[in-house]
C-alpha cells in the first residue's frame, strides 16, 4: 500500500504535459513489437494509471494520450514490417513469432481491417497484426485509418473501466 500511496503522489505533482507524453510512450511501447514483452500487461498498466490519475486529470485527457500512443505503437510495428526487407538482420529477431506471424498474414489476406480492428483487443496480436500487414505490404492508408479507429475504441473501453461506467467480470 505504501509504494501505491508513493505513485499516486508521484504522479500528482507531475506536469500535465510530462504525463501526457509518458502515457503516449507507454502506450505506444505496449502496442510495439519488441518493447512490449518488457512491460508488464497493458490492461493492468493503464487501469492502474487511469485509476491514479482520474482523480486530478480529465478522461479526455488521458483517452487523447493513450489513443495517441496506441496509434504510434501500431504505426511504428508496421513501418517496421515494411522496412525488414531493409535489413536482413531484423528477419532473426522476430523468428520466435513466425508461427503466429504465418496465422496472421492468412487472417490479413482475408479480411485485413476487420483482423487489424479486433487484434488492437489481444496482447500479442496487438503488435504483431500491424507487423505482420508491413510484412505484406499492405496499404498504409488503411492500415492507419483503422489502427486509429481501433486505438481510440480501445483506449476509451479503458477508460470506461477506470471510470466504473464499464465493468468486466474476471
Amino acid at each position: 500500500m505504501e509504494i501505491f500511496h508513493m505513485v499516486l503522489n508521484s504522479l500528482s505533482h507531475l506536469s500535465p504535459i510530462t504525463l501526457f507524453l509518458s502515457i503516449i510512450l507507454i502506450t505506444a511501447g505496449k502496442s510495439t513489437i519488441g518493447i512490449s514483452s518488457f512491460l508488464p500487461p497493458a490492461s493492468l498498466m493503464l487501469i492502474f494509471i487511469f485509476g491514479a490519475c482520474l482523480p486530478l486529470y480529465s478522461p479526455i485527457f488521458l483517452w487523447l494520450a493513450t489513443s495517441l500512443g496506441a496509434l504510434l505503437g501500431s504505426i511504428l510495428s508496421y513501418e517496421l514490417g515494411c522496412s525488414i526487407y531493409r535489413f536482413p538482420r531484423l528477419k532473426l529477431w522476430v523468428k520466435r513469432y513466425q508461427s503466429k506471424i504465418n496465422r496472421v498474414q492468412q487472417l490479413l489476406k482475408n479480411k485485413t481491417y476487420y483482423i487489424l480492428f479486433i487484434s488492437r483487443f489481444l496482447a500479442v496480436f496487438r503488435y504483431l497484426t500491424p507487423f505482420s500487414a508491413g510484412l505484406l505490404k499492405l496499404p498504409a492508408y488503411g492500415i492507419y485509418i483503422t489502427s486509429a479507429i481501433s486505438a481510440l475504441v480501445w483506449s476509451a473501453m479503458f477508460i470506461l473501466i477506470a471510470t466504473g461506467v464499464l465493468s468486466i467480470a474476471l
